[in-house]
């Protein structure tokens, strides 16, 4: 039990989810304007998605391992490693985990042909790693990481799906003038990703301010103090509600209204929501159930992209 809590299963599923929403709701979307199936297999997307799960699963766990210290004070009531499991287990856990993952990944590089893309699952790991163990206790070295891992949780889909197209001449064809298109949906729900976790991560700062302050940690609301950190917080949240109202604008254009009211209602409201108990944060439970909004905006954006499915 305690082996599956410290791996986070909920942000796992939110990982799964993203993955096959985007494949079925964005990719298999447009591709079907053309009459086109995605040339990445089923099982393959599957293991493509498992893969993916089991190395951001190691990075909880390498995270919770060399955090023992600063949890007994950030997380008394919730640390598992060094309590519930070893630190000795928790560690070969962790390489069990991204060593797994790894391996299919180079599995799923080998079956679009191109080898070389396993790499990037290597490079993922050692930047969940670098971040555990350096990053994270710098100035917004390691928020920029995680931002960017959780941008790479989209992304990747779109770039093995490419790759398995370019293996297939045929579909290529057909689907090549949808190619544009998708790159630009992709890319946006990548960058929301990125903005979002952006502004959890900063949150989560300001939570944990005392146990990094005592453990040397150097963030940015240590760093520059909490008001400060607020302030970065609400221009992040201003921001993608502004680069949000652009993308509706576009889509409103291409006709796609049931989008266009979802994000409205949905996700604006959110975000505004978020803005606004940003500004009157002011206790440690404050900026928790924060970090757990930024959740809901999350995953609440992330479920537009059912109506790309619905619209077409």
């Amino acid at each position: 039990m305690y082996y599956l809590k410290i791996i986070r299963i909920p942000n796992l599923l939110i990982i799964v989810l993203t993955q096959y929403l985007l494949r079925i709701c964005i990719i298999g979307t447009f591709y079907g304007i053309n009459a086109t199936r995605p040339s990445f297999g089923h099982f393959d997307f599957l293991l493509l998605v498992l893969s993916t799960v089991l190395i951001a699963a190691g990075g909880y766990v390498i995270n919770d391992y060399f955090d023992a210290e600063v949890d007994k004070i950030n997380r008394q009531d919730k640390r598992i490693i060094g309590e519930k499991i070893s630190l000795e287990s928790a560690y070969v856990y962790y390489w069990i985990l991204t060593i797994a993952g790894i391996l299919i990944g180079f599995y799923i590089s080998f079956r679009v042909k191109y080898f070389l893309l396993g790499f990037i699952f290597i490079a993922i790991a050692m930047m969940l790693w670098f971040y555990t163990t350096r990053y994270q206790k710098t100035v917004l070295w390691g928020n920029l990481v995680i931002s960017f891992l959780s941008a790479m949780v989209v992304l990747i889909v779109w770039l093995f799906e490419f790759f398995a197209l370019r293996a297939n001449p045929v579909n290529y064809v057909n689907a090549m003038k949808q190619l544009g298109l998708i790159s630009i949906v992709v890319g946006a729900y990548a960058l929301f990703a990125f903005l979002v976790t952006l502004i959890r991560e900063l949150i989560k700062d300001i939570e944990d301010i005392e146990g990094d302050k005592t453990c040397g940690y150097i963030t940015l609301p240590v760093k520059a103090g909490i008001e400060k950190s607020k302030m970065v917080i609400m221009a992040l949240t201003f921001l993608t509600i502004l680069l949000l109202a652009f993308a509706q604008y576009i889509l409103y254009g291409m006709n796609l209204f049931l989008v266009f009211w979802y994000l409205l209602i949905a996700v604006q409201t959110l975000l505004l929501f978020l803005l606004f108990q940003v500004y009157e944060a002011g206790t440690k439970a404050d900026y928790h159930f924060l970090s757990n909004t930024t959740k809901i905006v999350m995953v609440a954006g992330l479920l537009s992209m059912q109506l790309f499915y619905i619209s077409y």
